[in-house]
């Protein structure tokens, strides 16, 4: 599955859908996050860091608009908002990664 798939497969479904998989992406991201405290600190991981916390504070305020109705990006521009965020923190991969976890989630089979 590519990116314009997962995209695709996000947009069409329904908000309370997309606040869970909006908290699994958040989830995965922390993991990326503690990979960064592994390594000795440098600017490249601090700037990845910064990054990450930039996608978490987007895709959080995100899930409370979706909750609320209201206060928040239209879906297809918060997409191109984490992608453009990702890609000038250089965690772009990272993100990927955590889209792609969270569309493959044994979740969606347990809420058919």
């Amino acid at each position: 599955m590519n990116d314009d798939d997962v995209r695709d497969w996000y947009l069409a479904l329904k908000d309370a859908d997309k606040q869970i998989f909006l908290a699994l992406v958040s989830s995965d991201l922390t993991i990326h996050g503690r990979e960064f405290g592994l390594h000795p600190p440098g600017e490249l991981h601090w700037r990845a860091f910064k990054g990450l916390n930039e996608l978490q504070h987007q895709i959080s305020g995100h899930i409370v608009g979706l909750g609320l109705s209201s206060d928040r990006y239209p879906d297809d521009v918060l997409w191109r908002i984490l992608a453009e965020t990702a890609a000038t923190y250089g965690v772009s991969s990272h993100l990927k990664h955590s889209l792609a976890r969270a569309r493959s989630s044994i979740v969606w089979d347990k809420l058919k």
